[in-house]
């Protein structure tokens, strides 16, 4: 479950975040501070790095000239360097001795060369590598591959490492060139690291406790992320708002979808499945006056409009369909709409609310100017004790929720570590993403990692452990646990 914690305003000077566990009851819980220092002073650090994502080579069948068809996909374990040319093509002619000899010079080490001509027939192309002296496989296009690859140049030189990944492209062709395609070549046969990885934030407790999924870079500032469950038509299961698009993963990180949204989506948040069984997600964006309902198989989306400025939002209902609710804290108190609503409607009572939390199966809570807690349709009475100073409610359960200070950015709760229970995962305006114990509040991991916009949380792999998904700058991460 998502729990949103987001700030308006500029969060106060201090030396540390403190959030807090209450109860009910009003029996003394827990609290843990967060440093808003980058990295404190003496800290020991060990950096996190995200694999460095390569997208996979379409396994395809190409002709070869004069007779025969080679397949990509035998490649496997080896080095593709695949190389569209045409024998009217001045440049490709220069480039194409260059590539002969590093086919004979590196073939017994891995490489597989193939030079795919563009638009000419068989015996054309054949003709053409004898009176080149090509002793490689010469293919002969194919246009479905010819437009997936993007094409558009010649020569274009495309190469493919051992795991079946594009790992570097060449549109056309300038002397020297053949060099950098030359070690290319070599650190793919070596299995080079280099630019493999790429260091997203710096880990200051608990080092050992997670490890990056994948990493995707979006075409925009990654303003949200959120989880769905397995099942989803399509196999989506991460989506992220970047810029004007909205893209959809798969459990890998494979991009499956991608949506244009005018003036972007802003956060994202899961609002169920519909009547008629599509999946709908929530676009929102603090202090704006209206949210946008996404359906994930059409695009389609509607508006829904508020009263006031937003300052908070949860979403209520487990039963999908019309059974469905969105919650909002506006700067003129708590409003509420169904699915098919254009409007968000006042609730009477609740003009002070400033955060609220969704409980499961529980309805909502809600946190008042005062402090005060308690179940947002006033079904029970306030807590015992007000969460005195706390602006946020991080995440609720029907005997307490978490609570914090402004400077939240987002907060999402999950069972992240290899352990019993739930943590809750944090971000900061302090650049600080914190892993709580929420039984204990012992913080079990910290790492300065700047620039998050948003959490969200989803069992990826299906081992009953939840990947935190990190939306930060213009990309987002999925992260597990390491199994410590």
């Amino acid at each position: 479950m998502v729990l949103l914690a987001l700030a308006v305003y500029a969060a106060p000077a201090q030396a540390a975040d403190e959030i807090v566990w209450i109860r009910a009851d009003g029996a003394p819980g827990w609290s843990a501070t967060t440093a808003r220092d980058p990295l404190p002073v003496g800290t020991a650090a060990s950096p996190l790095s995200a694999p460095t994502w390569f997208a996979k080579f379409p396994d395809v069948k190409i002709p070869l000239a004069p007779t025969g068809s080679f397949e990509t996909a035998s490649t496997r374990g080896k080095v593709l360097l695949l190389d569209y040319w045409a024998s009217w093509c001045g440049p490709c002619l220069q480039e194409l001795p260059h590539l002969q000899r590093l086919h004979l010079a590196r073939m017994a080490d891995g490489l597989v060369a193939v030079a795919v001509n563009a638009d000419e027939n068989a015996a054309t192309a054949a003709d053409s590598a004898k009176g080149l002296g090509l002793t490689m496989a010469i293919g002969v296009n194919e246009p479905d591959t010819y437009r997936a690859l993007g094409v558009r140049t010649l020569p274009t030189l495309l190469a493919v490492d051992k795991q079946g990944r594009l790992r570097k492209r060449w549109d056309g062709y300038r002397p020297g060139l053949e060099r950098e395609i030359a070690a290319t070549v070599d650190g793919l046969l070596k299995d080079d690291p280099a630019g493999t990885t790429r260091e997203m934030a710096t880990v200051i407790t608990g080092p050992e406790r997670l490890s990056a999924r994948w990493m995707r870079d979006l075409p925009g500032t990654a303003d949200g992320v959120v989880g769905l469950p397995a099942g989803v038509a399509g196999g989506m299961r991460v989506v992220a708002s970047g810029g004007d698009e909205l893209l959809s993963f798969d459990a890998a990180g494979e991009a499956i979808a991608r949506l244009k949204v005018q003036n972007g989506s802003g956060r994202l948040r899961d609002f169920g499945v519909a009547a008629d069984g599509t999946r709908e997600l929530v676009g929102f964006r603090l202090g704006g006056t209206s949210v946008v309902v996404l359906a994930l198989r059409s695009g389609e989306f509607r508006t829904i409009t508020l009263p006031a400025p937003l300052l908070d939002l949860a979403v209520s209902g487990e039963a999908g369909g019309d059974g469905r609710r969105l919650v909002f804290a506006t700067m003129a108190g708590a409003a509420e709409a169904g699915p098919k609503a254009e409007r968000a409607t006042p609730r009477e009572g609740a003009a002070k609310v400033k955060s609220l939390a969704a409980v499961r199966g529980r309805g909502v809570l809600a946190l008042k100017e005062d402090g005060a807690v308690g179940a947002l349709d006033g079904s029970a009475p306030p807590w015992t004790h007000p969460a005195v100073g706390a602006v946020r409610l991080l995440a609720g359960r029907e005997d307490g929720a978490v609570v914090g200070p402004q400077s939240i950015i987002a907060a999402v709760s999950g069972r992240f570590l290899r352990k019993d229970g739930r943590q809750l995962a944090v971000a900061t305006h302090g650049g600080h993403l914190v892993l709580i114990d929420e039984g204990s509040g012992r913080v079990e991991f910290d790492a300065v990692w700047a620039g998050i916009h948003d959490l969200g949380a989803t069992d990826l792999d299906d081992d009953g452990f939840d990947e935190l998904l990190v939306a930060s700058g213009r990309s987002v991460t999925a992260l597990g646990a390491s199994g410590r």
